[in-house]
């Protein structure tokens, strides 16, 4: 299966790694740095001459593979640096330690099972994420492409580019969903040595595993196709690369910052929030001497990043003016998530409401008095809680409910958790606690701090704070084995056990266990699809894509009419959510190509740049009462079906299409 290079790729990398003498959790976090990296040279080195098919990327990372067992051979053996010291060993380990790493084991391994299992599912993913990678897939290219959602093409897009390299060498999405969990299982390792470098023992290294594993957000994330595991795991290896080059001044450590952060900033915008002072803590925890190789390697970490992400940057700045692709004047209210107005007070209140996010319980009676309680305490700040400068458009403050869905799941015992253990580093300094530990919990509230004064919140923001829940069970670890007794910390940790449980087998997308509230995964994956909030919609999609797959026809045209300019659109169209379609009916670039027709923005004129067929069919969303629309594409095989409000014109539908007074036969 030709899905195992890019693991082959990973394993020789590790190999490679572990044979030059690299202790093993560094080597597993350089190998996924070099392979991401690798993900990113192959995308953009294929899209140039439109050459981004299976077997160009297969023959790549076979390449890889190749040049990887040929070094493997030639190198001989090194001695480890002495970087294997307190490092867990199941030999060290007392009964209550290896059963909280049986749990870790177990939430890993039923994560993997429902991310195998379940087709992506997520509402953002089939309006934006995955539609993206179909595009790509048809234009054998990443070039920016005609669409009526700027978010298409905008967005950070590694986490997309894996998941096409999943699907072009899987043969299909059924794997797009390990991009996530693969994150998710390098955080695991990642955290344990961040523990590690901040003067934690065996012990306080699992711990850091095992908050890390039991985060609620995290869990129901890690099986789904969303990018913001992803983007905590790269913001957890730049941290991680950054804290080994202090001590160790080896290139090895100062390439993977540089790549670490640049494959960070390409996933997702987060990353430009919480880099700087995640960085600058880390700097200033280092020596003397390391401060100053920093600053002398600081060139070599700019240019890994504007390699990265220069391709990306040169797109979007063509597109927009702006390198970063926001803020542009044809985003609108939608892509509008900047505060409008930044100070102390409204820095203060942003973080009250972010911090409410994560303050819920499943009882809505209490819920209410919680959220009196935060409106009164922003009013004391001074500040409107509904303020329209600070609050997404169209909303207004309210208290999140209690939910198992990845968009506002909550974190409430890690929260209280993560706040403790940075008190009990700022307070009790004196306890042998290890200065580095001070200026990361710092690091922490610094960048969580900057994230509430810079963006406007939402109350499905809380998978936003992922990447410090990530970074901050590392500390939490720390904290578990230096303040509190063996019997108390493992008492702590069965209780996030217990609490995760919920979030592992009763995802609200993707339930591992039958039952009324939620979408299991028991059903067929056709109807899976649409588990996130659009459940109605099951019948009607299948019976088009039915339709779609009856014909003969390769090259589709996908119109998403929208009444409103994407400027004016607060809110998702209906005719956005377009994944679960192209996914039924296989348009993946080889059984069928597809494109956007109809385009009226920005982007309009990449279409003129696109050398498409004529379409045999136009699959046109929210169309069924415009007249424009059917005459068009009267053309279009002279033909339509309508299947609510998904018209398809072609020249096997069942209405005759003579133009605007078709619409009368429906």
């Amino acid at each position: 299966m030709l899905l195992a290079l890019p693991f082959a790729a990973f394993l020789i990398l590790f190999l490679i790694l572990r044979k030059i003498g690299i202790d093993w959790r560094r080597s597993y976090l350089s190998a996924a740095v070099f392979c991401g990296t690798c993900v990113v040279t192959i995308t953009e080195a294929l899209s140039v001459p439109r050459m981004l098919t299976r077997g160009a990327v297969a023959i790549f990372w076979l390449f890889i593979c190749l040049a990887g067992l040929l070094c493997l051979r030639m190198l001989k053996p090194r001695l480890p640096r002495g970087l294997e010291n307190s490092e867990p060993s199941s030999g060290s380990m007392d009964r209550s330690t290896k059963g909280l790493l049986a749990g870790v084991a177990i939430i890993v391994f039923f994560v993997l099972v429902i991310a195998l299992v379940s087709p992506p599912n997520v509402w953002d993913a089939m309006e934006y994420h995955l539609p993206r990678v179909t595009m790509w897939m048809s234009n054998h290219s990443v070039r920016f492409f005609a669409t009526p959602d700027y978010a298409q093409l905008v967005f950070g897009p590694w986490a997309e580019f894996a998941m096409m390299h999943a699907d072009i060498l899987g043969g299909g999405d059924r794997y797009v969903n390990l991009i996530e969990f693969f994150s998710f299982l390098g955080s695991l390792v990642g955290v344990s040595l961040i523990a590690k470098l901040l003067g934690a023992g065996p012990r306080g290294q699992i711990l850091a595993a095992v908050v890390c594993a039991t985060i609620p957000e995290g869990i129901l994330e890690a099986s789904g196709p969303m990018n913001t595991y992803v983007v905590s795991f790269w913001i957890m290896t730049t941290v991680v690369f950054l804290m080994c080059q202090n001590d160790d001044p080896a290139w090895l450590n100062t390439i993977c910052v540089g790549l670490s952060a640049g494959l960070a900033i390409l996933t997702k915008g987060d990353a430009y929030v919480y880099l700087p002072f995640l960085v600058l803590a880390c700097w200033w925890m280092g020596s003397t001497a390391a401060r100053i190789r920093f600053l002398k390697r600081c060139a070599v970490f700019v240019l890994l990043i504007l390699a990265i992400n220069g391709p990306q940057y040169l797109r979007s700045g063509d597109l927009t003016g702006s390198p970063l692709g926001l803020p542009f004047p044809d985003g609108g209210p939608r892509l509008h998530w900047m505060v409008d107005h930044i100070g102390p007070r409204e820095i203060l209140a942003n973080t009250v409401r972010n911090i409410s996010l994560h303050v819920v319980t499943p009882s809505e009676a209490v819920n209410a008095r919680i959220e009196k309680l935060f409106r009164l305490g922003i009013e004391g700040i001074g500040v409107d809680p509904d303020d329209p400068r600070e609050v997404w458009f169209a909303t207004h403050f309210r208290l999140n409910h209690f939910s198992a869905h990845e968009i506002h799941a909550g974190n409430p015992l890690h929260l209280l958790l993560l706040l403790v253990s940075i008190g009990l580093v700022l307070t009790r300094r004196k306890d042998g606690v290890r200065r580095e530990a001070i200026w990361y919990a710092l690091g922490i509230v610094a960048a969580f701090l900057f994230f509430c004064g810079l963006l406007r919140w939402q109350i499905y923001a809380s998978r936003h704070h992922l990447p410090l829940f990530v970074l901050g069970s590392a500390l939490a670890g720390l904290v578990l084995e230096r303040y509190f007794s063996r019997r108390v910390a493992t008492a702590v940790c069965l209780a996030l056990f217990a609490y995760a449980s919920l979030f592992l087998f009763a995802n609200r997308l993707r339930s591992l266990v039958p039952w009324s509230r939620v979408d299991d995964v028991y059903h067929p994956r056709a109807v899976l699809y649409f588990s996130d909030q659009h459940e109605k919609l099951a019948s009607t999609y299948i019976a088009a894509a039915d339709a779609v797959n009856k014909t003969n026809c390769g090259n589709i045209a996908i119109d998403s009419y929208t009444e409103k300019p994407f400027r004016e659109l607060n809110w998702s169209p209906k005719s956005f959510y377009v994944y679960p379609l192209l996914a039924l009916i296989h348009a993946n670039g080889r059984t069928r190509n597809v494109w956007y027709t109809g385009v009226d923005n920005l982007t309009s004129r990449y279409a003129y740049q696109e050398n498409h067929p004529p379409p045999c069919a136009v699959i046109c969303f929210e169309c069924d009462n415009i007249p424009t629309k059917w005459e068009e594409y009267k053309n279009v095989g002279g033909r339509a079906s309508v299947f609510d409000y998904i018209v398809i014109f072609s020249a096997s539908g069942n209405i005759l299409n003579s133009g605007s007074d078709a619409m009368g036969a429906q």
